[in-house]
Parts: structure tokens; sequence; C-alpha cells
């Protein structure tokens, strides 16, 4: 049986889309404490989000998610910290959960939180639009919790692994730390006290591109989320990134995305903010 704060989520599953929003935290303030008919989908982008369910306290990082049960009083543990803010989505499920799907823990942590937050942008667009119909919204649902659980499934699965890979798992944790630096493939070796041409090839074998393609990529994606969630320019982006020159930054975001920073920018240009 499973414990009572998971959800277990499939395709088939039945639920209903309400509404969604893009909570910024003013300067001072507190979560509201209420009880909800509905489940309520949390996922902090900045500051650390502290709440009570019952007799459950959380405290939700940026890249977490939190799910709220309904019927269960929840309410702030804490104030907001300053530029707090977060996703939030209520949805209900019609059917109870599947018998059969990927489990949704209560809290979760998301390594790739830009698919997530497209999922939200592509909701909040056609919520902003009049254009949400119900049944692709549900579909959008399905989408963020089964995101959410096949991440969490990977972060947790990547345990027990053969030591080739798991050298490459862990030069991707290293890239992960340092690639907003100067770093270069035979520092990351060096770290990991390993020759670099053995490196290169378990990563390559693991992930099937090479180590300094993984830099470039983990740029890349920490670019597609400052360009979409900040209002820092594209110098300013580029340096964020670890790329000391932003023309080379533009070369090669144009090379991963096949359009410069600012044309990516202009696809998301609404924040929709509001309350949860």
């Amino acid at each position: 049986m499973l414990p009572p704060n998971q959800l277990v989520i499939s395709t088939q599953s039945a639920l209903s889309a309400s509404n969604a929003g893009l909570f910024v935290a003013p300067p001072c303030g507190l979560h509201p404490e209420r009880e909800l008919a509905s489940f309520e989908l949390i996922f902090v982008r900045a500051g650390v989000l502290r709440l009570w369910e019952n007799q459950n306290r959380f405290e939700i990082s940026p890249g977490q998610t939190l799910i709220l049960w309904p019927g269960r009083k929840h309410g702030p543990s804490a104030p907001y910290e300053p530029k707090t803010s977060f996703y939030w989505l209520h949805f209900a499920l019609e059917s109870g959960p599947a018998v059969a799907g990927a489990v949704v823990p209560q809290v979760a942590e998301v390594p790739r939180p830009l698919r997530l937050v497209e999922l939200f942008r592509r909701f909040l667009d056609d919520q902003e639009n009049n254009d949400l119909e119900p049944n692709y919204a549900a579909t959008l649902v399905k989408l963020m919790l089964l995101e959410i659980a096949l991440q969490d499934q990977s972060k947790h699965g990547r345990r027990g692994q053969p030591p080739a890979r798991k050298l490459a798992a862990t030069a991707q944790v290293a890239i992960g730390k340092r690639f907003r630096e100067p770093i270069t493939t035979s520092e990351i070796a060096r770290t990991l006290h390993c020759n670099p041409d053995y490196l290169g090839r378990v990563y390559r074998e693991t992930f099937g591109h090479s180590l300094t393609i993984g830099i470039h990529q983990a740029r890349m994606h920490h670019a597609k989320n400052l360009l979409l969630l900040s209002s820092l320019n594209v110098k300013e982006v580029s340096a964020a990134c670890g790329y000391g020159n932003p023309d080379y930054f533009r070369r090669m975001f144009r090379r991963f995305f096949d359009m410069q920073p600012n044309q990516f920018r202009s696809l998301h240009p609404r924040q929709h903010t509001n309350a949860a």
C-alpha cells in the first residue's frame, strides 16, 4: 500500500484542472491558512516556501514541488522570504488515484525544472487568452505530474550504478555545480582523480555526447531559465552562464536552439503573476 502522501498517476487518470498562476510574494507577508476542496500543486522557482499541512511541516526550495491535499488544513510556518515566487495549480481527481502508474511524492525534486516551467507557461498562456479547453488542461496537468514522478524516480534510480556509469554521473553532477565557472574537461577529470580520456569515453557512452557538449548543455539550460524568469540582459546572462564573451554565447545559443537569445525571450513575454 502506498503512503498517504503519494499520488499514482497514469495517462488514464480522470482529473480536471481548475486554475493556475505565478505567485510573487510581497516584501513581507504570510501564505493564507485554509482548507481546499482540490489538490494544489506548487512549484517553487525562487526563495524557500515554508508551510504546514495538518501535522507535517515543509520547506520547499527552488526546483522542488509540493502537493497539498484536499480536505487538509494548511498554512504558513514562516513569513515569505524576500523574492519568493512559485507556480501553483489547482486540480481534482475525479475517480481517485490510479491503481497502477507513476508515483508522485508529496515533495519532489525536479532536476530539469525548465521542462515543468514550459508546461506551466503553456497552461497559463491559454488560461490568460481564454483558450484553455478542459481536456487539454487536464492533459497538461497529467504531463506535469508524470514529469515530476519520472524526474524524481530518475534522481533516486541513479544509486547502485556500475562504476563507469557512476563516474559519468558524478561528472555530470560536477558540471551542474561548476558550469558557471570557466571549467574544462581536464579540470573535471582532475577533480574526480581520473584520466581525462577515460572519463571522456565513459561519459560519452553514458550520455551519448562529449563532456564539452555536457558543459554547454548545462549552460544553455541555465540560459533558458534566466531568459524566461529574469530581466537580465544578454551580456549578463552570458556571464551568469560561464561565458566571458557574449558573442560566443550568442553563437552557442543559436547552435543549440536555432535562434538568438532575444528571439527566444520574445516568445515568452508574459509572467502571468497572480495570487495562489
